[in-house]
């Protein structure tokens, strides 16, 4: 498909000559810092503020998120014993999918425009949710003193410094005011936005090129089944059989949940001096697979449209 072969040609791009490490993080600050940022503001405002906010469809992707983070949890402290940190952050990964680098992208260029909308809803609440678990637990575990308040000021801490979060909620204010942007800065928004599917993926191949494996690898299949098989399917059995979405929602809300691990369990990892280079190798491996997994779930969606 074509989304996998932007992956594998910044793939290509990251193993040769011709994109050193810089233009690589370049690159991947140009979508997250400008491109995905103004995708999601001009889909966001131009919702329904009605729509964004439908609990069904966060329930539908949250359900079986939160099931699944602490079945994980659970299974992992009687299979492979190890501290509650240890055990947050492999749940985390299990749940934690890199839906606003590549989900949010790929799911307009997959589904049409009329997938932003579900899309960019697991987007905004993952980040409160999923990462705000797993700091409290982690905070409690390493004796930090985390209260509720200091684990809401480290939420809150990164969601305003986080650009995609910003856009998110000048689209939800837009949008409840019903403001449009104005003709010239719309243009100018939807041509940068466009550039973040591409862009998106193309940067992922060539990242994916250059992260070394380092160690665990029963882990990170372990923690890829879980996230690229079970996760998606726990998510479309809730939205398609217990909520019963529109099609088009069921579809957006599997795939984003088949997506790999994202890069801030890695980034929390670092902060927390809880295994990162294990966490590297989660990310990676769950890559590399959820290029055949992903590739055959939107195959299944698209050929069952």
């Amino acid at each position: 498909m074509p989304f996998f072969a932007l992956i594998a040609t910044g793939y290509a791009a990251g193993r040769s000559s011709l994109l050193p490490v810089p233009a690589i993080q370049g690159l991947n600050a140009f979508v997250f810092y400008f491109a995905l940022p103004a995708l999601l503001l001009v889909k966001v405002s131009e919702s329904s503020i009605g729509a964004l906010l439908d609990p069904k469809v966060v329930a539908a992707y949250y359900g079986p998120s939160l099931l699944l983070f602490f079945g994980v949890f659970l299974l992992g402290r009687w299979l492979a014993p190890a501290s509650v940190s240890v055990q947050a952050l492999r749940s985390l990964a299990a749940t934690f999918a890199n839906v606003g680098f590549v989900g949010l992208p790929l799911a307009i260029m997959a589904f049409g425009d009329a997938a932003a909308l579900p899309a960019v809803m697991v987007v905004v609440v993952d980040t409160v949710v999923m990462i705000g678990l797993t700091v409290g637990i982690v905070e409690a575990d390493q004796g930090r003193g985390g209260s509720a308040l200091r684990v809401v000021r480290i939420v809150f801490g990164g969601l305003i410094r986080n650009p995609l979060i910003i856009a998110s909620f000048l689209g939800l204010i837009m949008a409840a005011l019903s403001w449009r942007l104005p003709g010239p800065v719309n243009s100018y928004a939807n041509l940068l936005g466009n550039a973040a599917g591409p862009c998106a993926l193309f940067a992922l191949g060539a990242t994916l090129a250059r992260r070394p494996l380092t160690q665990g690898m029963n882990e990170a299949l372990t923690i890829s089944a879980a996230s690229l098989l079970l996760h998606p399917l726990l998510v479309w059995f809730a939205a398609s059989q217990v909520f019963q979405l529109s099609p088009l929602f069921v579809a957006v809300l599997t795939v984003q949940a088949a997506l790999p691990v994202a890069a801030n369990v890695y980034v929390l990892a670092q902060r927390y001096d809880v295994r990162p280079a294990q966490a590297s190798t989660n990310i990676l491996v769950s890559t590399a697979i959820a290029i055949i997994t992903l590739s055959a779930v939107l195959s299944w969606f698209h050929g069952n449209a």
